[in-house]
């Protein structure tokens, strides 16, 4: 144990300490493990115990037991998950989860056990965090909160006894990739627990939370509760369900997850015996696990913060715990039951979804109208079996099921029962496959271009001139961007068959352009903006709060405009685009484009807000303001009553106004047209991997070669025949041996019996 001089010093500091050594009553991880495997053994019909992964710094296995009446997994129940511990000094959780898991097996044969084995699939994870389990249960460190994660590379696990001043760790309740940014860093300003709820080095980062994901991603769970134990008690014998963040950003489901929630609340009675637990919305944002739950597969997942302040109390005290919170678990399954006395509702949509022509189950997205958000991920069902379940209270909806390929089915007047599950089996029309092929060029010559179609799931082609589209019959918006010329922004109609298609793009007039690299002289500035080279698409990149290590100010109102008008010419098709990195309130603290003929007044012409944290081309037309000279406006707002409302804001890279015209000419197939295409590599450079794209046009029997200089072949990958479509090779940096090789120029050649082409890729190391 390494002890820091600071943390010895700050010992009058800490006002609560916790036991230093834990009561015998506790499993340890080993234990734990061999209960686990004794009731698979015992009950191998109902009972299975998965590896669902490792810890982030030890490797220690995480198990995960399934009780059901099928553990082969055949997705036709309900999904519910229970872990019992995320921090590892809250260790009350991981005994009632191995007592649940125990009296349900050894209850099979009785009411209600029975019903929930056979109607439901039920996933108990005692510990998610076994490393930091490990700490307490040793009594290395019984206020030890995180896992183990080496932060300073030192290769010795820092820790202290006091609590708040283990260096090493990650709070994996942080961790989350839903306002993952809002959580702690290492050392937090303010407080005395400056390193216990740090956040990690970036969302799922963290191996226990990765863990989590793939068996979520898997099983799809409806309810779900998480245990925790109030240090403080500040926070104790309460039920958090997701989310209404600082009373005034309320989830689109919030009155039916408070019921959720009040129902687990009424059956846990307090440990004075004055009330039942208190049931409250969650109003932080800072990287949780159940609002990320909600996010990523509307979950409803409720943190139950189970006991007093006395986390980790002796034998009698634990018991009389367990034995009232047990009571909330049984309600929750009762609820997830086709049909239940115990509860007042078992209101749930449920079906299968197939294709229309063969009857195949698919895979598909379930929307919900009136209880969707632009944020959610897409909520799918389950891939082998078409199956879904939607916890949703009594009523009638219209429910959306899309999927790429099919066209959307739209079932209005569905009505959800209170008594009992209620069905809705949709069922999609598949779309005939369309091809596009062509290319991109500025009269006769073709030129490199990104071409994005924006399907349900976008399709991006990274081309040198031809290119090849595997599509579905439809319409779809499509961009087609290339340095230097005129972008094509528009829409295709793609028809059944091979269509072909020339997309001429003129070369731009710039009226206008800002990449940063001089300064920043051409422009007024409010507010905090800087210039950095850290987070930019090229070069340097302005940014209104430093994002990514800031957030926007509260109530703020920032902007850049240009110092000087810009003469647009008449009847020139004005077009302005810029590179956009933004993060902020879905539906608030809009960022806007603004143009003025005489700087004093506004119009609106560009508006976004949300979390879009990647790089891409924004597209603002200006005909209305052709013949005019104007000025440009870049601005962010915020009206908001919290600063933790705020986000990490835009980032603002190669603006550009220009002018010119692009067609899209629509032909028959001609002779000549390529059978194949192979696309650039990206990235380019790189390290460690890349991707090699290409498409056929029919089926081929192809051979892709990656060769050196010197034009020895280091790479081979003969995948034989393969039918018409999009495919892709991801190369290593390795030869066919599986060695490294050096950094360098490589080529990489696609032969065909119709096609052969080869393009050039940087390795650096």
């Amino acid at each position: 144990m390494r002890m820091s001089v600071l943390a010895l010093l700050l010992v009058a500091l800490i006002p609560f300490t916790l036991n230093a050594v834990l009561p015998s009553c506790y499993h340890s991880y080993d234990e734990i493990s061999s209960i686990l495997f004794d009731l698979e053994n015992q009950h191998p019909d109902i009972a299975k115990v998965h590896l669902i992964g490792y810890s982030q710094q030890d490797e220690v296995p995480i198990y995960a037991m399934q009780i059901s009446a099928d553990v082969q997994g055949s997705w036709q129940r309900p999904a519910l998950l229970f872990v019992g511990q995320v921090h590892a000094e809250e260790i009350m959780g991981v005994e009632l989860t191995l007592a649940n898991i125990t009296e349900i097996l050894e209850h099979r044969n009785q009411a209600p056990y029975g019903l929930w084995i056979n109607q439901l699939d039920t996933w108990w994870v005692p510990t998610l965090n076994p490393e930091g389990h490990n700490v307490v249960t040793a009594n290395l460190d019984t206020s030890y909160r995180k896992n183990k994660r080496d932060n300073n590379g030192n290769g010795i696990f820092d820790f202290s006894p006091l609590v708040g001043y283990d260096i090493d760790g990650v709070d994996i309740n942080r961790n989350f990739d839903f306002n993952w940014a809002h959580g702690d860093t290492l050392m937090q300003p303010g407080g005395t627990e400056v390193y216990d709820y740090y956040r990690g080095p970036a969302p799922m980062s963290e191996s226990e939370i990765q863990a989590i994901k793939r068996l979520a991603d898997e099983k799809k769970f409806i309810y779900s509760i998480c245990w925790h134990s109030s240090r403080s008690g500040n926070f104790s014998e309460k039920v958090y369900y997701s989310f209404n963040w600082k009373d005034v950003r309320p989830s689109p489901d919030l009155l039916f997850a408070k019921s959720i929630a009040q129902g687990v609340a009424s059956q846990i009675t307090k440990e004075n015996g004055s009330a039942t637990y208190e049931f409250y919305p969650n109003t932080s944002r800072q990287g949780c696990f159940h609002d990320w739950m909600y996010l990523q597969y509307g979950t409803f997942q409720l943190l139950i913060e189970m006991g007093t302040s006395n986390l980790q109390p002796e034998e009698p005290q634990m018991l009389d715990t367990l034995s009232r919170c047990k009571q909330g678990v049984w309600w929750l399954l009762n609820r997830a039951l086709l049909f239940s006395t115990a509860v007042p509702s078992s209101s749930l949509l449920t079906g299968n979804i197939k294709d229309s022509s063969t009857g195949e189950a698919i895979e598909a997205e379930i929307i919900i109208q009136g209880r969707h958000a632009p944020w959610f991920v897409p909520r799918t069902s389950d891939s082998e079996t078409g199956r879904y379940f939607k916890a949703l209270p009594t009523g009638t909806y219209t429910v959306q099921t899309r999927k790429k390929g099919y066209w959307d089915n739209i079932g209005t007047g569905v009505r959800v029962n209170n008594g009992s599950w209620s069905y809705h089996n949709p069922m999609l029309s598949p779309k005939e496959p369309a091809i596009m092929q062509g290319s991109v060029r500025s009269g006769s010559s073709n030129i490199n271009a990104v071409m994005l179609i924006k399907d349900i799931q976008p399709d991006t082609l990274i081309i040198a001139g031809d290119y090849i589209h595997h599509g579905y019959e439809g319409e779809y918006p499509i961009e087609i961007f290339a340095e230097g010329y005129y972008p094509y922004l528009g829409s295709v109609t793609l028809a059944p068959g091979t269509q072909h298609r020339t997309f001429d793009l003129s070369p731009a007039e710039v009226l206008f352009s800002e990449d940063w690299e001089s300064g920043t002289d051409a422009w007024e500035i409010e507010g905090p903006w800087v210039l950095q080279n850290e987070l930019s698409a090229s070069g340097y990149a302005i940014t209104d709060s430093w994002g990514g290590r800031g957030h926007y100010a509260q109530n703020c109102d920032v902007w850049i405009k240009t110092v000087n008008p810009i003469f647009i010419p008449a009847n020139n098709s004005p077009l302005l685009y810029f590179d956009s990195h933004l993060h902020t309130e879905w539906d608030f603290d809009p960022v806007t484009v603004e143009v003025s003929t005489d700087g004093t007044q506004w119009t609106q012409v560009f508006v976004k807000s949300g979390r879009h944290d990647w790089w891409q081309k924004e597209y603002v037309h200006l005909e209305d303001f052709s013949g005019q000279s104007i000025y440009l406006r870049f601005r962010l707002v915020d009206q908001s009553v919290d600063e933790k409302l705020t986000d990490p804001g835009w980032t603002l890279d190669n603006i550009t106004l220009i002018t010119g015209s692009t067609t899209a000419n629509e032909d028959e197939i001609v002779p000549g047209m390529p059978q194949a295409v192979l696309y650039p590599n990206f990235p380019n450079p790189f390290n460690p991997q890349t991707t090699i794209k290409y498409s056929l046009a029919q089926a081929e029997d192809v051979t892709l070669e990656i060769f050196n200089l010197k034009g020895q072949r280091v790479r081979s990958y003969t995948p034989g025949v393969q039918k018409a479509g999009n495919h892709d090779f991801v190369w290593n940096g390795t030869d066919d041996q599986a060695r490294e090789v050096a950094s360098g120029i490589y080529f990489y050649r696609l032969n065909s019996p119709n096609y052969s082409q080869s393009r050039k890729m940087i390795l650096m190391k």
